[in-house]
């Protein structure tokens, strides 16, 4: 992992750009005793990973980042991390691109039906207690999406491809810091606001889902979002559940969305 540069922004945090790491997320559970907010941004990752340990693609022109957090709180008070993560990183590509995206529950951006980004919040617990919080963020800016495999370039576009000409990377990641660290500013304050923007974007809600959850496959309607970013469903039934995204995976009834 060859360091590029270390620079030092607003609030305290700590940045770390390099060229090439294995996964962020990964580099930063390395760290120990890296502080609140060390943010670390790298080039290309060569072992990126989504939810359910799924790989994701992680090719020069993306920006990959993760950053690490110590909220003195249980990890059962932050289920609407992820959900503001996503409402953060969507704000911040409107700030440094103009793009309007929605979100795919629970943890995906998108554009035109197309995954633009991915989010992996992971944490660190011991003996019970929350030491920390990484939160990872890849963004398709400048990706060459023809160049995927045809499995992936099918769902996936770009900042790039979206706005026509090239998305300068480290304007982009300093638009998605900033954004970061109004979250971390109103994680416990101001999740109520924060979980009605997210409600306001998702994609997933108003349509027909299937829910995955230890090999049963279940057909639902997504009818909304509760406090704490759970997909609110009514199965065929007739009854309704709270999904987290911790229990289950849900995919569209057709394509990606």
């Amino acid at each position: 992992m060859q360091e590029r540069q270390t620079i030092r922004c607003d609030h305290g945090w700590n940045i770390r750009v390099v060229d090439e790491t294995d996964s962020t997320n990964d580099a930063l559970k390395r760290q120990l005793d890296a502080p609140h907010g060390t943010v670390l941004i790298a080039r290309r990752q060569t072992g990126g990973r989504g939810r359910l340990g799924r790989q994701f693609l992680s090719p020069p022109g993306g920006l990959y980042l993760s950053v690490l957090l110590r909220p003195q709180v249980p990890s059962d008070q932050l289920l609407h991390l992820t959900p503001m993560t996503a409402v953060a990183v969507r704000r911040a590509i409107s700030d440094c691109c103009g793009v309007r995206t929605e979100i795919k529950w629970t943890n995906d951006l998108v554009f035109g039906g197309r995954k633009l980004c991915g989010i992996l919040t992971e944490l660190n617990c011991r003996e019970g207690s929350l030491q920390s919080v990484i939160v990872g963020v890849g963004i398709n800016c400048n990706t060459d999406i023809a160049s995927l495999d045809p499995s992936v370039s099918s769902m996936a576009t770009s900042l790039a491809q979206i706005v026509g000409h090239r998305v300068e990377e480290d304007a982009l990641a300093s638009a998605v810091i900033f954004r970061l660290q109004q979250m971390d500013a109103t994680l416990l304050t101001q999740k109520a606001a924060w979980m009605k923007e997210y409600a306001a974007a998702c994609i997933t809600v108003g349509r027909q889902v299937q829910i995955l959850c230890g090999g049963e496959r279940r057909q639902a309607f997504a009818e909304g979002i509760d406090e704490n970013g759970g997909l609110l469903v009514r199965y065929e039934n007739g009854e309704t559940a709270a999904v987290t995204a911790g229990e289950v995976s849900v995919r569209g009834m057709y394509g990606y969305l």
